[in-house]
């Protein structure tokens, strides 16, 4: 599924395991999966398309790796990645995955 399929399934799917693949973005204050790259990049449609990833699976030590590039991600995905009383400066949007793993999609 995309993110943003997860997105709009979010009450479906808080608390589940899933599979999502998209584009990674790992920047100095992001830890996202989008859609596409496009919207990656701001310039892609209308709508929620990204949601938050977890630190999980070494991520920012595999940045050169991942970074904008097609990645499997899959893990718990929750419809509200952090509490209140949290900040989170890598967060991309109020849903995110807690991933077990994260993998370059390979045809």
């Amino acid at each position: 599924m995309t993110p943003s399929y997860a997105l709009a399934h979010a009450d479906e799917l808080d608390g589940k395991r899933v599979t999502i693949g998209g584009v990674v973005d790992i920047g100095t204050n992001s830890r996202c999966l989008y859609d596409s790259l496009k919207a990656a990049q701001g310039k892609g449609g209308v709508g929620p398309q990204v949601i938050t990833l977890s630190g999980g699976d070494n991520l920012l030590r595999r940045r050169k790796e991942l970074n904008h590039r097609f990645a499997i991600a899959t893990g718990t995905f929750k419809k509200v990645f952090n509490g209140p009383d949290v900040v989170d400066l890598y967060q991309c949007d109020a849903a995110g995955i807690e991933q077990d793993t994260i993998q370059l999609f390979r045809r």
